[in-house]
């Protein structure tokens, strides 16, 4: 019996921590401290900090406006490490921003005891949450700070305003403000549900924060650059953006057409709404019996809000992008957060209010559902995940070395290393070499098409598993500087995966974009890393850039 209940707690322990354990391996081997997009603004933001003059202009600059957000959390954890480490590091922004959405487990795991439903429930939420097809944030230092802990911060104040903790909850909801601009509809639903409640006080305390935060909010705000947002004329189009939003948890196929995605979204969207509605339903609060109001004292206020938060969202993304970015906008990885908080949420309801026969079914089914699409979504994102690895470093090349002399491009206003990379040891040849007397290889496709540089081959490669570096990059070199970019390697298949232990397989193909290159003709060349061996493969193919189209982007940070 005693076997058993330590064979019984090796099985929940293993299987609660694996998803997290695996997860944070992924971070550790893709996660790079390497600035992406607008990563770079925490460069200037420092900048700025260091330049203030007095106390009053650097906490300004800490919540200083950043696109349409205040990224005030994301600051100041930033200048932490920086004091703490001795330099800029991004790859901890990524660790934090992935510690707050463990936090949001946590939060779940108080629900669960608060509810009384035994913790073997709990299993399927790691492997949920914590999964690749979120990659877009997990391996973003800025994003994952902002749109992670923007959902820990809100679903906490949430769980503080159903324990009726008042000050927590105003605390936590003013950090969440200048966390993301989102942080207002925490706020809004905080006071809808105060008020249901009749908690005229509190909602008070609640209305006069809400005006100060306004105030420090947008006193000095300016509207940034913005697309084209939906009208009445284009309700067809958001309701279906917003039904896919809520649903696009179960878009993991991401080389399948568009059309194939959204009908997989709409159709887990269309359940989860559902669901949600007969929640919000039953839990009225107005007893229809007695024909008179009244809110329950086990009324699910942290369900109920969770539900609002992320309908609410869906609803606002989807008439604020879809009619200017389309339906990819949409269902992109760093928007899952919430479908898959949707999903999380919806269980936990129903573990709520089934009976134990039926919490029992719904979990043989949930956690065996859930780790195939914890895996299934790896190997759906890993050619992503494999493509910003390989993105970053090749950037980080492309702007350390501007000319052929060996000079480093190197910031003097604050302190930044360079990580090492691939390229270390081969830079002296990169910057020297013409390759005419390498191997040679030869493309199938090497041309200039549509503003963009078409690139496709085969080769006789073999790429073990998971090493980042790994893989096909594509060398183009003028008399006047040479750039490197990833090519994206096509995945293997069943027999190559299993027999060859390789992730991918030896065909590679990329677009460039032409406004990534100078004016100016280019030979081509070929980088292969197979573990420790590096070949330089000579194409014998060049290509000529006219002009470079790259066009300034409208920011203000």
């Amino acid at each position: 019996m005693k076997e058993q209940k330590v064979l019984s707690k090796f099985w929940f322990w293993g299987l609660l921590i694996l998803p997290i354990l695996l997860y944070f391996l992924l971070i550790e081997l893709y996660g790079m401290n390497i600035p992406y997009v607008d990563d770079h603004g925490l460069k200037g933001f420092l900048v700025k900090f260091q330049d203030s003059k007095t106390w009053t202009e650097k906490i300004a600059t800490i919540f200083a406006q950043h696109n349409e957000h205040r990224i005030g959390l994301t600051r100041i954890w930033f200048l932490f490490v920086y004091g703490i480490y001795g330099s800029i590091n991004y790859k901890w922004l990524m660790w934090f921003g992935n510690i707050l959405l463990v936090g949001v487990l946590g939060i779940y795991a108080a629900y669960f005891k608060k509810n009384k439903i035994s913790l073997l429930y709990f299993l399927p939420l790691p492997w949920i949450l914590l999964t690749s097809i979120n990659q877009e944030n997990t391996f973003w230092g800025m994003a994952s700070i902002q749109n992670f802990g923007i959902v820990f911060l809100s679903l906490w104040a949430f769980w503080e305003l159903e324990e009726e903790r008042l000050i927590n909850a105003l605390v936590l909801v003013s950090i969440a403000v200048f966390t993301s601009g989102n942080g207002f509809v925490t706020l809004a639903i905080m006071g809808g549900f105060l008020l249901l409640k009749q908690q005229w006080k509190n909602l008070g305390i609640l209305v006069l924060l809400g005006v100060l935060l306004a105030f420090l909010y947008f006193v000095t705000y300016q509207k940034p650059p913005a697309t084209p947002s939906a009208t009445l004329a284009d309700l067809k189009k958001v309701l279906l953006a917003f039904v896919s939003f809520a649903g696009s948890a179960a878009d993991v196929s991401l080389d399948t057409a568009i059309s194939v995605r959204t009908i997989k979204a709409i159709f887990l969207g269309g359940i989860l709404l559902i669901l949600a509605l007969i929640c919000v339903v039953r839990n009225i609060p107005f007893d229809f019996r007695l024909k008179k109001y009244s809110t329950p004292k086990n009324w699910p206020v942290f369900i109920l809000a969770t539900i609002l938060l992320i309908v609410l969202s869906s609803f606002m993304v989807a008439w604020t992008r879809v009619v200017g970015y389309g339906m990819p906008t949409i269902l992109t990885s760093r928007y899952k957060i919430y479908s898959l908080l949707f999903v999380i949420t919806m269980y936990v309801w129903l573990l709520r209010v089934l009976e134990e026969k039926h919490r029992w079914r719904m979990f043989l089914f949930t956690l065996p559902f859930s780790i195939l699409t914890y895996f299934n979504g790896f190997w759906q994102s890993i050619s992503q995940i494999d493509y910003h690895y390989k993105g970053l470093i090749c950037n980080m090349f492309n702007w350390t070395y501007e000319d052929l002399s060996g000079k480093t491009n190197s910031p003097t206003q604050f302190r930044y290393n360079n990580p090492a990379t691939v390229f270390g040891s081969l830079t002296p040849i990169l910057l020297t070499n013409d390759f005419s007397h390498d191997p040679q290889i030869k493309l199938e496709e090497a041309k200039v098409q549509d503003g963009n540089v078409v690139i496709r081959g085969v080769g006789d490669f073999h790429f073990p598993w998971l090493d980042p570096d790994n893989g096909v990059y594509l060398i183009a070199k003028s008399e006047k500087r040479v750039y490197v970019f990833p090519l994206r390697s096509v995945k293997a298949g069943v027999r190559l995966l299993v027999g060859g232990h390789a992730v991918f397989g030896p065909y590679f193909e990329n677009q460039i974009p032409t406004f990534e290159f100078d004016a100016g003709t280019y030979k081509l060349a070929i980088l292969a890393v197979e573990d420790t061996q590096k070949r330089i493969l000579n194409t014998q193919q060049t290509i000529t850039i006219e002009v470079n189209t790259r066009k300034a982007v409208e920011t203000n940070w």
